[in-house]
């Protein structure tokens, strides 16, 4: 694979993000303009996130040797078109309907996206090759958030929305132009897989930990901004989309991973580290000022990358057989805690405020924290 082909790929992924994260940092604007519950307008990212959970365990079938060229310039080019509609509608109804389809081609596109890096890469490049992948990924997912927001400030919400959805239809043209026809098999495991792979103990600890983990890192990240507007009584895009920086931290740990891990000698004591800084991270959000919650982003960006990144790594260090399928379910309890948490928690927040949604969301990370000490000293007693 040239270089060419590798950025037009990089620059798909990191616009495939922005479609997922663009509008969390806007969730009070759509309040207002829309007319909806706080509740209402997070789902916007829930019924993006919602089919990622699955996307592991069905789409290997519904992708089944599939032509991944043709597949990406399909996704992209409904990708943009129903950006474009979705920035011209004013109905939640048929806003939220569009999201959810969208949804249902994100999995798609990163999954397509990932497979052809891996099979268009040399050998010896298909590791660092990924690694930038998932680095992409991580600011992909800032720009989308902080953009949102920045243009929100500027011209108003719809304005980067129409911006997205055109770049979307470049993606599928540079897609046409500069890739190459290349087919590669899905992982599509069996039910009996599945249930073997939840029987190892430290697959089914490491999956509830990072349930659990995603689960409040993204309920934080889809209420901040409504308890940001609470703070200054106005809405500011700009301010709530700099919220989210301490995301870019999580490049720094993806590719420092191998020093994290021997700095705390086993990967159990690396992830416990990380969510401990998440636990504190979470103390330090009570202070309502936008200086010190910033600064608790950043802690709290750096557990959960330290959690998430190290386990990842577990997962795949220990996975003896069907690894594929291992790290899709990985992948899965992953999407899965995010969806629920990036929804469920808005409850505890309308019904009893800002600090009881902070007590719920560290008694679930605490649960994490339990997981891997039992998974610690399992494996110590063996």
């Amino acid at each position: 694979m040239n270089r060419l082909e590798l950025l037009v790929m990089y620059f798909c992924t990191g616009l495939t993000l922005c479609v997922l994260y663009a509008t969390q940092p806007i969730g009070p604007v759509f309040e207002v303009e829309l007319g909806i519950s706080r509740t209402e307008a997070t789902l916007f990212t829930t019924s993006m996130m919602t089919p990622l959970a699955f996307a592991s365990i069905f789409y290997g079938y519904i992708l089944e040797r599939v032509a991944i060229k043709k597949l990406l310039i399909l996704a992209f080019l409904l990708l943009g078109v129903s950006e474009i509609i979705f920035s011209l509608s004013s109905s939640y109804f048929w806003m939220l309907n569009i999201r959810g389809f969208q949804g249902l081609l994100v999995p798609a596109v990163l999954t397509g996206i990932m497979s052809y890096i891996s099979t268009a890469s040399t050998k010896e490049n298909v590791a660092s090759a990924i690694g930038a992948y998932i680095g992409v990924t991580i600011i992909g997912g800032f720009l989308g958030r902080f953009f949102s927001g920045f243009f929100t400030d500027l011209f108003g919400w719809r304005v980067f929305f129409i911006m997205v959805g055109i770049l979307l239809l470049l993606a599928a043209f540079l897609v046409f132009k500069f890739s190459s026809s290349i087919s590669a098999s899905f992982i599509k495991p069996k039910l009996k897989d599945i249930i073997h792979i939840l029987k190892i103990k430290h697959n089914l600890y490491i999956y509830m930990m990072i349930f659990g983990i995603f689960f409040s890192f993204q309920a934080i990240l889809n209420f901040i901004p409504f308890e940001l507007t609470n703070l200054g009584n106005e809405y500011s895009g700009s301010k709530t989309g700099m919220m989210y920086f301490g995301y870019v931290l999580g490049v720094l740990i993806s590719f420092n991973l191998k020093k994290i891990v021997a700095v705390f000698r086993t990967a159990q004591n690396a992830i416990i580290f990380g969510i401990i800084v998440f636990l504190i991270a979470l103390q330090i959000f009570r202070f309502e000022s936008f200086l010190v919650m910033f600064v608790a982003m950043l802690v709290f960006c750096i557990g959960n990358f330290i959690a998430h990144s190290v386990a990842s790594g577990f997962i795949n260090k220990m996975a003896e057989s069907h690894k594929g399928i291992s790290n899709g379910l990985y992948v899965s309890f992953y999407y899965a805690g995010g969806a629920l948490g990036s929804f469920l928690p808005g409850f505890i927040y309308m019904q009893s405020g800002w600090g009881a949604f902070l007590t719920l969301i560290t008694a679930i990370s605490s649960l994490s924290l339990v997981m891997i000490l039992v998974l610690k000293y399992a494996k110590q007693s063996v």
